[in-house]
């Protein structure tokens, strides 16, 4: 289990393409080739890749954002868009509501926080509200690496020299698993990978709604270092790079591009508040930072010291990309703490009764 990517598939491939194969889903969750869990992280993903594969929503993420509305509405419940929640309210020691731009918003039972770990404790909550020890873990978490994603319409498929890679809807755009170790490396150093590892979606292969027949829509994302000092370079020359890299392993790529949309940390941000510095992951994927030690040591919970407040984004367990998971395990446990609530009550209720029961017992006994 807690084998690292390389090793695991040294001990259990022969040849490179198993290795590779592990190696590269490790990346795509955030584990470099020599960090301990990249092993089970990469074993996972290609397990649910070949059961179950990769699944997206026909016609866009969009499609499945209207599902989960339409599910709420349908239940009494309401949307309420464009007001930044600003404070969570707390009225003794208890989670009451959230204040936004637009005015309060009551909370009978919980609050489900989908914002990333810092932002919750440190600009939601009161410093009263919290414990020091939790201020301190989160003045230094640990973010995951800041993302560039590009966006291409394409006048056909992509050429890809792997003919496997043509009817693939997601592809590891990397020669080996020394290369994953050198642009992690480079990673750690604050650097932009010279030759940068990408994860890239082709969509006519799962989805084809989403273009005309004949052509093609893709994506693929990239990693750079916290930061804005990425060595001189700029958006533009990773994009370049990005490209080169799909290029090598697709000539012909460049010729099919129709348009480009590229995205830094500061659009993602921009568009998103807990993707801080284009951190996709709601914090590193690392051991110190994952299972048990997610949000922060001894957790690995959604609860927090706030009673019906939880966490309910990647910063919590079991973090980004298994998506809904988070969320899921936080409504859970809000409904259980409710469930526990009105079990208390109703023994505490039996256990009156029967104190009444034994002293009106007593009184009868005695008058007699």
């Amino acid at each position: 289990m807690v084998l690292s990517a390389r090793r695991f598939g040294e001990e259990h491939f022969r040849g490179a393409g198993g290795r590779r194969l592990v190696a590269g889903n490790a990346a795509h969750a955030d584990v470099t080739p020599e960090t301990a869990l990249g092993g089970l992280f990469g074993f996972v993903l290609c397990a649910l890749g070949q059961d179950v594969g990769f699944p997206a929503p026909r016609g866009g993420a969009g499609s499945l954002t209207r599902a989960l509305v339409s599910r709420l509405e349908e239940r009494g419940g309401t949307i309420q868009c464009g007001a930044r929640a600003e404070r969570i309210l707390v009225r003794r020691g208890r989670a009451v509501g959230v204040e936004t731009a637009a005015g309060a918003v009551g909370a009978a039972r919980a609050v489900l926080a989908a914002v990333d770990a810092p932002q919750l404790y440190l600009r939601l909550l009161a410093a009263a509200e919290v414990p020091s020890s939790v201020l301190a873990e989160m003045e230094r978490w640990d973010w995951d690496w800041g993302t560039v994603k590009l966006d291409w319409t394409l006048d056909g498929p992509v050429p890809w020299s792997a003919r496997d890679a043509r009817r693939a809807p997601v592809v590891h755009v990397a020669d080996s698993v020394d290369a994953l170790t050198l642009q992690a490396s480079q990673l750690r150093m604050g650097r932009v990978p010279e030759r940068p590892f990408v994860i890239f979606g082709q969509y006519s292969m799962i989805d084809p709604s989403r273009q005309p027949e004949g052509k093609e829509t893709a994506w693929g994302y990239t990693h750079v270092p916290q930061g804005s000092n990425w060595n001189g370079a700029d958006l533009e020359s990773i994009a370049q790079r990005v490209e080169d890299e799909i290029e090598r392993l697709a000539p012909g790529f460049r010729a099919l591009v129709r348009r480009r949309q590229v995205l830094g940390p500061a659009e993602l941000e921009a568009s998103n508040a807990a993707l801080v510095g284009g951190a996709i992951n709601g914090g590193t994927a690392q051991l110190h930072q994952q299972l048990v030690f997610r949000p922060r040591s001894s957790w690995g919970r959604p609860g927090t010291p706030v009673r019906g407040l939880y966490l309910a984004s990647a910063s919590a367990h079991p973090g980004g990309g298994v998506h809904g998971g988070p969320g899921a395990i936080a409504a859970r446990a809000a409904l259980a703490e409710r469930r526990a609530a009105r079990v208390a009550v109703a023994v505490a209720a039996g256990a009156a009764v029967a104190a009444l029961s034994r002293r009106t017992s007593g009184r009868a006994g005695g008058s007699a």
